[in-house]
């Protein structure tokens, strides 16, 4: 392979396959180059079936990071790789069983990696609160470290961003109490579909150049506040929407639907978001990968106005 061109990847392998990027990705690629072929991972059995109904053409298989004989199956003769893992991975472990996986069946062309963190951020800084975990400061470095040193083909595309449908879960507390709760911080937006459509153009495209870069995306839009967040979602659903970013609030009402640990440890990481923010920067990158301007915190707000409607009394809202 030349560096600057690389071949035509015959069958793509995508990790996280029923979850909300990859899902998507999966369908693009169908969408976009139906001769492609996919295989699509699960670690979820009961995930097999539903994945099989919606991509009747593509191989199901189930995998698992810290299950290397079931990696070493899924690596075989795979010549591009869209790589994902849940929150609270063991990096360490997982991205070594990863590149023995992936050095062994020695056919992989081209993997695109997601992560989620602060471009050449210094380890040191990193609060206590969030060491010794399974927090993406700490974990996603080890994994990019790991990626680095194993000589593979990888593509690191960074989400600098706050993924949208995380609405889902912040409009709870306005459908419960006409507010929204959530922890002040400013960040940049992006829709998960189009990072999906960003790790399919990579794959697709004889670009060579792309491998071994890092790319952090937004959608170049918006860097936001909550309250700002707050106030959109007023203009949208059409009325008032108060917000509360205390820490009292967070807890008491968040504490029930996610448990009392990961509810803590959000707020410290949000804090750390907050004390942080300046490093973020809008940038194109999404809009030149995909040919068009990515969604708007807005348009995608207007486009799920329906379900984050549900169950609202905004014209009785209270602080």
């Amino acid at each position: 392979m030349s560096m600057t061109t690389k071949p035509t990847l015959s069958r793509i392998l995508i990790f996280g396959a029923s979850g909300h990027i990859g899902k998507p990705l999966a369908t693009f690629l169908t969408q976009r180059d139906p001769n492609v072929k996919l295989r699509l991972v699960t670690s979820a059995l009961e995930k097999v079936q539903g994945l099989q109904k919606d991509f009747p053409l593509a191989e199901v298989v189930v995998a698992n990071f810290f299950d290397l004989p079931s990696l070493e199956r899924a690596a075989s003769d795979v010549q591009g790789v869209f790589l994902i893992t849940p929150s609270a991975t063991d990096e360490q472990l997982a991205m070594t069983n990863i590149v023995t996986a992936f050095k062994k069946s020695n056919s992989v062309i081209h993997i695109i990696r997601l992560l989620g963190m602060f471009p050449e951020f210094n380890r040191h800084r990193i609060p206590t609160a969030l060491q010794g975990g399974r927090s993406l400061p700490v974990q996603h470095p080890i994994a990019k470290a790991i990626l680095d040193e194993s000589g593979l083909p990888v593509t690191y595309i960074n989400s600098g961003a706050s993924f949208m449908d995380n609405l889902f879960l912040q409009i709870k507390s306005v459908q419960a109490e006409g507010k929204l709760i959530w922890p002040e911080h400013r960040v940049p937006f992006i829709d998960p579909r189009d990072i999906a459509e960003v790790a399919g153009q990579l794959l697709l495209s004889h670009d060579a150049k792309h491998i071994g870069q890092f790319h952090t995306m937004n959608n170049g839009a918006d860097w936001l506040e909550f309250q700002e967040i707050a106030v959109i979602l007023g203009d949208v659903l059409g009325g008032h929407i108060p917000y509360d970013d205390s820490e009292e609030s967070f807890v008491r009402f968040y504490e029930p639907i996610l448990g009392p640990f990961t509810v803590k440890s959000m707020w410290h990481f949000f804090k750390f978001e907050q004390a942080n923010e300046v490093c973020w920067a809008l940038n194109n990158f999404v809009e030149r990968t995909i040919g068009r301007k990515p969604k708007t915190v807005r348009e995608w707000l207007v486009e799920h106005r329906e379900a984050l409607s549900e169950g609202l009394r905004l014209g009785h809202a209270t602080a």
